[in-house]
């Protein structure tokens, strides 16, 4: 069967424009990414091309997944990065199968994304105590301490260990799911000691994110540029992020923004981002419109698969408020498998990722039109 996610050709003909120069591209057949690959595609190497830099655009908005139940075996389905709607831009590596160590199915099905569609691929970890989902090393021992001299080396060869670990599996970064309070564990010190979390975005910083090319590297060996830097979970809610966290250096805030409806309670949520990030704000570091570019909504379709929850909503927010308006940064989905075939019929075509292939249409329809706004006709 075909997989006709989204009719994109409108955005890669804009951005193709925008980035390139390229004025042939003005009169092109439309172009309809997504088909199947193995199943009589079209599609050449210049279509995928125009993809992958569109996917480049700067401020362009996420469409991100989080992604488990991955074997990688088929190029559709649930099981596979091949499976999902070209126009996603980021999927995350969730759920019970191998963070590292990947299979050669799952290596080759995360390269192709990679290569072919410029779908950034990036590592889920709790990480709620140092040494977690690395090999065991001695230094990692360190407790629920807050002594700086020794939760600092701990925690720098833990970060650099992360670090090493995406690079050898060929991820484009890393997502700290971080759930102080909703985790639960009373031993998850990474989540709750506010010296040692503090200290664990620091170095993070020093590999992932906007921080990791800076020149004063202590010693630390130079990182790849480029690699994501994403934090999950209780951000301007519950637990949330500390105020004096480097946390100007993240790529994106991926809010746990699960059974939403309402843009008012949206707003909310991103406001919460507003508060954990004032002390930058207040001195100039990073500017509220900047947060907003940098939020993800996303919602849980282990719960709301049947009914897409508030997840159509996040997909059309733009916060206009405060002489602030801007889009949200992008709109996702937990477990974005459920949504494979759930049998509601067809929404552009076919009916694979029903509720994910209308929100990502949402979005990018908004963003081509504050891009291109329409002028009001002028009075007679």
């Amino acid at each position: 069967m075909k997989m006709k996610y989204l009719n994109i050709s409108f955005y890669i003909t804009f951005a193709c424009m925008i980035l390139a120069g390229c004025s042939d591209w003005v009169e092109i057949e439309p172009i309809k990414f997504g088909e199947s690959d193995l199943n009589g595609t079209t599609k050449t190497e210049a279509d995928y091309a125009a993809l992958r830099e569109w996917k480049s655009t700067p401020n362009l908005p996420q469409i991100f997944v989080w992604f488990d139940n991955w074997t990688g075996t088929s190029p559709t389905g649930e099981n596979s990065l091949r499976g999902l709607p070209d126009s996603v831009t980021i999927a995350s590596n969730w759920g019970g199968h191998p963070k590292f160590n990947l299979s050669p199915e799952r290596r080759a099905d995360m390269e192709y994304v990679q290569k072919v569609k410029g779908t950034k691929v990036v590592v889920t970890l709790f990480s709620a105590q140092v040494g977690d989902d690395m090999p065991e090393l001695p230094i990692y021992n360190i407790g629920n301490s807050s002594d700086e001299a020794v939760v600092r080396p701990a925690i720098r060869t833990y970060a650099e260990a992360i670090y090493d670990h995406v690079i050898e599996s060929g991820y484009d970064g890393y997502d700290w799911d971080y759930e102080p309070q909703g985790g639960g564990g009373s031993s998850n010190y990474l989540w709750t000691n506010k010296v040692q979390r503090r200290i664990f975005v620091e170095e993070l910083s020093y590999w992932f994110g906007k921080g990791s090319q800076r020149t004063d590297r202590d010693g630390r060996k130079p990182a790849k540029p480029g690699l994501l830097f994403i934090i999950d979970g209780e951000i301007g809610v519950r637990g949330r992020m500390d105020k004096d966290w480097v946390s100007y250096y993240v790529d994106y805030f991926v809010l746990q923004a699960y059974g939403v409806t309402s843009a008012s309670n949206l707003t909310t949520r991103l406001e919460g981002v507003f508060t954990d990030m004032e002390n930058w704000v207040n001195d100039g570091t990073i500017t509220k419109d900047e947060i907003v570019r940098r939020t993800i909504f996303t919602e849980n379709f282990e719960s709301y698969a049947g009914t897409g929850g508030g997840f159509l909503g996040m997909s059309k927010y733009v916060y206009n408020k405060n002489d602030i308006n801007e889009q949200i940064g992008g709109c996702g989905l937990y477990r974005s498998g459920f949504d494979y075939n759930q049998g509601k019929g067809d929404y552009n075509g076919s009916p694979e990722y029903y509720f994910l292939r209308q929100g990502i249409t949402n979005m990018y329809t908004i963003y081509k039109e504050r891009l291109n706004p329409v002028e009001p006709a002028p009075e007679e």
